[in-house]
């Protein structure tokens, strides 16, 4: 079957291009002709490499132009070598009328994961997101998109918005979310069943990772232990923590940030590495520390020790993973961590029976979906 796939594939983040990788990777294992549409909703600007948000903000995209170039090149080259993304890209308010003409003959057309449904990360909701686009012979379904927290703001789930969400899923096939407490938002909105399924980085193996991952570390790394600390948002509990544990363990600390971070322990800054290298940096890490759902992942999936700050209410996408796989909830440190107890990156072994399982039930989801085309 020819199948689309919609989410938020060509942010210059990491979780985004590995979980897009993921789902299309097991949809083709199966068989089927894959394609990742190449959809650019407006909030894709907010990862350009120039950003119109004052002097400050400019000059410092100047002083870390070698590294967003890089940035973007290594993204980009992971997009064209593993997406098999459509011919046209589609983008602005002509959008959803070429997806609908351009993808008529699709089979099936598949929306998620990761945080297309977080109305307050995408301003509203987006309708492509929605798979609005569809002809009436498509199959519609929604595998494992995030809402992330249980309550938008108003503002961005509006009367009108409910309305408009409620007539999109009527016409779904079949409906899967990444956390279910969340999604009873939307599963007020309409009768057809929700149903919990794994993120689809998880449906891979370890092995399926390393086959893609970059095969060395950059030179200045290679004969250094370190800690990856790949934290979206550093403060400054996190940037002391890491010293500390960087010192106790002899460590260096390997970081990700266009905006330097200052530690007083030795430290190197991979900001321009694409996805292939942060899955070697995971590998070879001694621990990792993060405030990333996608980072917790494939520490887990590498077994490697980590621990994970909290970040507020994206703390249910963390405590439903670790749940799930029944792994120490003392991996997720709370929101007001102050340092006060003594904690360490440490390792859970991950029950495989389990994690079968959990896929097992996801793969049902997806194979239960497609028969219904095939019929």
């Amino acid at each position: 079957m020819k199948i689309g796939t919609i989410t938020f594939h060509c942010s210059y983040n990491f979780g985004s291009a590995l979980q897009t990788y993921a789902l299309r990777k097991y949809l083709t294992s199966l068989g089927h002709d894959v394609h990742v549409i190449d959809y650019r909703s407006d909030d894709f600007r907010n990862y350009w490499i120039f950003r119109k948000r004052g002097i400050k903000s400019s000059v410092l995209d100047v002083l870390s132009l070698r590294g967003n170039l890089n940035r973007r090149a290594s993204f980009q080259s992971f997009w064209r070598k593993y997406f098999n993304l459509t011919d046209r890209t589609y983008e602005g308010k002509d959008a959803e009328q070429y997806l609908a003409s351009d993808l008529k003959d699709y089979d099936v057309l598949i929306c998620g994961s990761d945080q297309i449904w977080n109305l307050d990360f995408t301003s509203g909701p987006v309708a492509p997101f929605f798979l609005s686009f569809a002809a009436d012979t498509a199959t519609r379904i929604a595998y494992a998109p995030s809402l992330s927290h249980s309550k938008f703001e108003e503002k961005n789930f509006t009367d009108e918005d409910k309305r408009k969400i409620a007539h999109w899923l009527h016409d779904f096939a079949a409906i899967s979310v990444r956390e279910l407490l969340p999604a009873q938002q939307f599963q007020a909105l309409t009768e057809k069943p929700f149903v919990e399924t794994l993120d689809p980085t998880l449906l891979l193996d370890v092995e399926d990772y390393r086959e893609i991952q970059a095969q060395q570390l950059p030179k200045k790394l290679r004969s250094e232990k370190y800690v990856f600390a790949y934290t979206l948002w550093p403060d400054s509990e996190m940037v002391n923590y890491l010293d500390k544990l960087a010192h106790d363990r002899k460590l260096t600390i390997v970081y990700y940030s266009k905006k330097p971070i200052h530690y007083i322990s030795h430290s190197v800054n991979v900001w321009g590495i694409g996805p292939a290298e942060f899955l070697a940096l995971i590998d070879n890490a001694d621990c990792v520390v993060s405030n990333s759902f996608h980072a917790t992942v494939f520490s887990i999936l590498y077994g490697k020790p980590f621990l994970t700050f909290g970040t507020g209410q994206n703390n249910s996408r963390m405590e439903t993973l670790l749940g799930k796989l029944g792994m120490s909830k003392d991996h997720l440190l709370p929101d007001d961590f102050r340092g006060g107890i003594d904690i360490v990156p440490f390792s859970s072994r991950l029950d495989s029976s389990r994690l079968s399982q959990l896929r097992e039930c996801s793969e049902q989801f997806l194979n239960s979906a497609l028969a219904k085309t095939e019929k």
